[in-house]
């Protein structure tokens, strides 16, 4: 089979939507499926604009974005048409069974490039809310209602409901969880990733992946710290993640220094996906304490390293954890909560093993990358069998 996936953003940027389409597109690769993966190469000029890696083929396209600034150009035009154009120069004239595309905008150009080639399109749309953007209920309306889908993926329940709550139709909608590669265990390594990310011998590490914005909620664990630090004064805490808020960053660093906390946290922002499993590796205790999450795949993360993992009862994370089992969960803006869960399981190491055990076994069973990758294929497989038997019906076959 041959794949076109369409990624706005791609790594080294980090976050759950670029290691979904990086680990869905190794597999596919290892599989044996010819896959190129086009992605927005314009915010970092160093990296190649062509390179064959573990995912496929890449492509960094980076020309259009001169063409959207052309004095010569009409710039509305080349917003909607400079990355076909150039997406189309790099193809040259290459024809696909399936283009996937990994969001809304990549959606809008993926209908176009699919309804060329007569491919089947499939989409996963990972975004939070897009419903709260300007104009979103028609973004989401064109998304779900009107653009020619074959499939659409829906990494949690979240999402799956968004898709049915807009009227996508049982037979074109798959419940598929992002998977992620298992995480070996090993003392050895795991001590020299401990010096690596700066714990102090006899402290332990409680990490908390995410970027530093309101929805990933560090301002609930800065106030939670203090409790913590009263009864376990061994703690310190490696915050793994850009800023995307840099006034929350702010907040989070005033509340901690007022607190007298601050020197017991780091913040790390260089850390790609391909350190992520290091610091898991590295931690005693991951903390997801988030707002909202449509899966929460960082938690998945954590418990595919065989981590305890105190997260929030919100939808998407509450889907992953069973309370007690493979982790505990808190209600969401709570520090106090947060804070005795947290010592719960620093404090009982019979309870953080329990923990740590189920939760490998979970994301073994449930979130594994082998099972993504096959539910996926199940589903471009339904996918293409649609586009057949629609290919003559002309013009709303979709409907």
């Amino acid at each position: 089979m041959k794949i076109l996936m369409l990624t706005s953003t791609y790594e080294p940027l980090t976050g759950g939507a670029e290691t979904y389409a990086r680990l869905l597109c190794e597999g596919l690769a290892e599989r044996g499926h010819d896959v190129v993966v086009a992605t927005d190469g314009s915010w970092l000029d160093g990296l190649p604009l062509t390179s064959q890696e573990p995912a496929g083929r890449l492509l960094r396209l980076r020309e259009f974005a001169g063409r959207v600034d052309a004095r010569d150009k009409v710039k509305w035009r080349q917003m909607q048409y400079s990355v076909l154009d150039e997406l189309g120069g790099a193809l040259a004239g290459e024809k696909f069974d399936v283009v996937h595309a990994n969001s809304h905008e990549t959606l809008v150009l993926a209908s176009m490039v699919a309804l060329d080639m007569n491919a089947a399109l499939v989409c996963s749309l990972h975004e939070q809310n897009p419903g709260l953007e300007q104009y979103g209920e028609g973004r989401c309306r064109l998304s779900y209602q009107v653009l020619p889908v074959d499939m659409y993926f829906a990494a949690s329940r979240f999402y799956a409901d968004r898709a049915v709550g807009y009227g996508v139709p049982a037979d074109r909608l798959r419940l598929v969880y992002h998977g992620v590669p298992a995480v070996p265990a090993d003392a050895a390594v795991r001590a020299a990733l401990r010096r690596r990310y700066g714990v102090v011998d006899g402290r332990r590490l409680v990490v908390l992946p995410g970027r530093v914005y309101t929805r990933k909620a560090q301002l609930d664990l800065a106030a939670a710290l203090p409790a913590v630090v009263a009864r376990c004064p061994d703690v310190q805490v490696l915050l793994a993640g850009r800023v995307s808020d840099f006034a929350y960053e702010e907040r989070m660093w005033e509340l901690l220094r007022s607190l007298g906390v601050a020197d017991r946290v780091t913040l790390r922002q260089d850390l790609g996906a391909a350190d992520m499993p290091g610091v898991y590796a590295a931690a005693d205790l991951v903390v997801q304490p988030s707002l909202e999450e449509g899966l929460g795949l960082a938690v998945i993360e954590a418990m595919s390293a065989g981590k305890p993992v105190v997260g929030t009862e919100v939808t998407g994370i509450s889907e992953v954890i069973t309370h007690g089992v493979n982790g505990l969960l808190v209600p969401p803006s709570d520090p106090g909560r947060l804070a005795e869960a947290m010592v719960r399981v620093l404090s009982d190491p019979e309870l953080a093993a329990s923990l740590a055990s189920g939760a490998r076994a979970c994301a073994e069973e449930r979130f594994s990358q082998d099972r993504m990758v096959t539910d996926t294929l199940t589903g471009y497989d339904a996918a293409l069998a649609r586009r057949r038997s629609h290919a003559n019906d002309g013009p709303g076959r979709q409907r």
